[in-house]
């Protein structure tokens, strides 16, 4: 069985565009594409691509010429054949081919062509046969031994039901897959990386917790200058304590905003299969793509991202800005929204105007995060959550001791108005006589005056004879009104 080329098979798409008269190009975003694709083949797949363009009406061969030597020098891998057939088939094309097999005839070998028996061009050159292993390889079954999941960091919590000297924990950010962070602008997204990092390397850090032994990350920043990519590690070092030798051993930042979009996915492809990292924090996601609402870019961004982490057992982690709207928390274009969908965790981070940058669960395929926060603090990054807690718990204290001086006061109070009236009766008053006045004075209940009188008789008086008198250093006292 013999299998088309990718050549061949644009030929073959070409001419059904052709004999159809179906136009693929009539923006200059899928003309862009279009072109794109077929100068992914070289030189060879030129007049097919004319072919293609001519269904445009105000189709000019120089002018597609131009575009097809600037696309030629400036593939990146990222647009491929198998845009060009998402195009051809979304118009209405068909998109398969026959299967050419080969049978035996008088002696010689001829090529007959059986359209009963067809694969689609998506398949590259996988014949049916190819398809039915590769499925049955696939299939999972009741004994199928599925490895568990791996996240790279878990989360602490405390549960209200639970004693409060006991913690949960959820793992988030899995291998083998992509995830997300989002944010309005300047809402400390970099900042919450940066926590995560330092928890990755210390092994711990604020409510973080390291789920890998001796990590490899990958940092990417596709935005800022390369002095301020340093201030990365800089943050992280006084973070953690560790020495720049600890850190370098196992970060790898790249600060890529020299970089474009024609390049970036093939740089990130070739770095990740030949490093092999835990995890890869790509901080500008958009730079990725020509533009967040390009439907094919964003979806062949995603496709190849979610394959390159299983493919290489790591951890995905994209940093995508929230429309500018106040309203709209979504993640911008088409590329958001693939992302959203696409992602096993999603994290939303938000800062408050007192400067505290709250991580919390957008979106999550499995168990939610638990919220947790970090502030600035003179220069350095410090647990928000714990110096709320410190703060509550000063707080609570202070009250307290607000609390036992004013109870404190008022008994006091109430000691002296006891003793008075007992000077005041030449220093002996019965029982029930010193209750009696004592609640007209105070304007309390006969049980609370009893337990003042108690009180005083372990301090202030005595009983005497049935009555209630001064004692000796308080009889020196005079009387008053």
């Amino acid at each position: 069985m013999n299998s088309y080329t990718d050549i061949e098979r644009l030929k073959l798409i070409a001419e059904r565009l052709h004999t159809t008269k179906v136009d693929i190009t009539p923006t200059y975003d899928d003309w862009f594409h279009a072109t794109a694709a077929c100068a992914s083949l070289g030189e060879e797949a030129r007049e097919p691509y004319h072919l293609i363009c001519s269904n445009y009406p105000g189709y000019k061969r120089e002018e597609c010429d131009q575009k097809f030597d600037n696309c030629l020098h400036s593939a990146n891998g990222s647009i491929t054949l198998g845009t060009l057939l998402k195009m051809a088939q979304d118009a209405g094309i068909d998109t398969t081919i026959p299967t050419i097999v080969t049978q035996p005839a008088a002696g010689a070998t001829t090529t007959t062509a059986v359209p009963a028996t067809t694969t689609t061009l998506d398949d590259e050159k996988m014949t049916d046969e190819d398809i039915l292993k590769l499925w049955e390889g696939l299939r999972i079954t009741t004994k199928t031994d599925v490895p568990e999941l791996e996240p790279i960091i878990k989360v602490s919590y405390k549960e209200e039901e639970k004693d409060d000297h006991k913690e949960s924990e959820v793992g988030i950010f899995t291998k083998r897959d992509i995830h997300g962070i989002k944010a309005k602008q300047k809402q400390g997204k970099t900042t919450v990386l940066k926590v995560i990092l330092a928890a990755l390397l210390l092994g711990k850090m604020f409510r973080l917790k390291s789920c890998l032994e001796n990590p490899k990350i990958f940092w990417l920043d596709t935005e800022q200058q390369p002095s301020d990519v340093k201030q990365i590690l800089t943050d992280v070092s006084k973070m953690t304590g560790l020495s720049g030798s600890e850190i370098d051993e196992h970060v790898n930042l790249y600060p890529l905003r020299s970089r474009t979009y024609k390049t970036l996915l093939r740089e990130l492809k070739v770095n990740v299969k030949a490093h092999r990292p835990d995890v890869v924090f790509i901080d500008g996601m958009v730079e990725f793509v020509q533009s967040f609402n390009d439907e094919i870019m964003s979806h062949d961004l995603i496709k190849e991202q979610k394959i390159l982490a299983n493919d290489c057992n790591c951890a995905i982690i994209n940093v995508l800005h929230e429309n500018k709207s106040p309203e709209d928390e979504n993640m911008r274009g088409h590329l958001g929204s693939m992302l959203s969908q696409a992602a096993s965790t999603v994290i939303q981070c938000t800062k408050s105007d007192n400067g505290t940058i709250t991580a919390k669960n957008s979106e999550a395929r499995h168990a939610p995060m638990p919220d947790w926060s970090v502030r600035y603090d003179d220069g350095c990054i410090v647990d928000a959550d714990e110096q709320a807690r410190k703060e509550k718990l000063l707080k609570q204290m202070s009250q307290k001791e607000r609390q036992q001086a004013k109870k404190e006061e008022r008994e006091r109070k109430r000691k002296d108005a006891t003793v008075q009236i007992v000077r005041n009766n030449g220093g002996s008053i019965t029982r029930d006589e010193l209750k009696q006045k004592l609640m007209a004075k105070l304007e309390l209940g006969d049980s609370t005056v009893q337990e003042i009188i108690r009180m005083c008789l372990k301090s202030e008086l005595c009983m005497v004879d049935g009555k209630v008198c001064l004692l000796p250093s308080e009889s020196q006292n005079e009387p008053t009104a």
